[in-house]
């Protein structure tokens, strides 16, 4: 929440829709830190979040609101194609689906039997299936057990602050959402965003923000220049400081 800000301006009123009309269909959210190197491939554009829904009777006692979650062939399809394309080009090369399909019946099925067929054209990949539950349990106990991770855009949303905390804190965490197809701009910010709400008080961590420009360099092709920034950053991980004795910090180790 931002101080002044009517609820849901931000997230929907300018990230979604930069999600939806940039066809930003891939949340890429890494995972790096002393227990766990896993990457989030988390489907952007559907789901929960497509806005299919509804209030009837709103402000009564016999007030209805559904929440649709959209899931489309196409869109679960290319989702899980780039995570499979993402775990071969990794040295473990394993892939795990993360959803509730023995709740979630329709929408889980779609997502499984994508995963199941898609699994044909990467026989050197490595899978497994977690319930999201699970998941969280296992984020938790033993990290390592993850290489990347599909999922939904809701259990991507989740599970990535857990495994952002699990990596060493919030403030760490970096996103891409990324158009692969390249038929518009891809944007790349903090998890949690840049924290305007403490702006100018020094308190706001950059890191996440350092993190964000080197996956789009990476993006773009400059992978030299984003290892030497990723490094950097984690060289400058455990240190503390305001928001400019960070950026220096990292500054001088690039």
């Amino acid at each position: 929440m931002i101080p002044g800000v009517p609820p849901g301006i931000i997230e929907r009123g300018l990230l979604l829709r930069l999600r939806f009309e940039l066809d930003l269909y891939v949340n890429l959210r890494p995972m790096e830190g002393p227990r766990i190197d896993a990457v989030v491939v988390r489907e952007n554009t559907e789901g929960l979040y497509a806005g299919e829904g509804g209030i009837l009777r709103r402000g009564t006692p016999h007030e209805v609101a559904t929440q649709g979650s959209v899931n489309t062939r196409m869109g679960v399809e290319r989702c899980v194609r780039f995570a499979y394309e993402l775990a071969q080009s990794r040295p473990r090369r394993h892939l795990t689906l993360v959803h509730k399909t023995n709740v979630l019946t329709f929408a889980g099925d779609l997502w499984q039997r994508t995963f199941d067929e898609v699994a044909d054209a990467f026989p050197d990949v490595s899978t497994a299936y977690d319930h999201v539950d699970a998941s969280c349990i296992h984020l938790v106990e033993r990290p390592g057990r993850y290489d990347v991770i599909v999922t939904d855009n809701l259990f991507g949303d989740i599970i990535t602050d857990l495994g952002g905390s699990v990596a060493g804190g919030i403030g760490l965490a970096a996103s891409a959402n990324l158009n692969p197809a390249r038929t518009g701009p891809s944007l790349f910010e903090p998890v949690h965003g840049s924290a305007p709400d403490i702006a100018g008080t020094g308190r706001a961590n950059p890191l996440a923000a350092v993190r964000s420009a080197a996956m789009m360099l990476d993006f773009l092709g400059e992978a030299e220049a984003a290892a030497r920034i990723t490094k950097a950053v984690t060289a400058a991980s455990s240190l503390s400081g305001t928001t400019s004795e960070l950026g220096d910090a990292v500054a001088e180790r690039v």
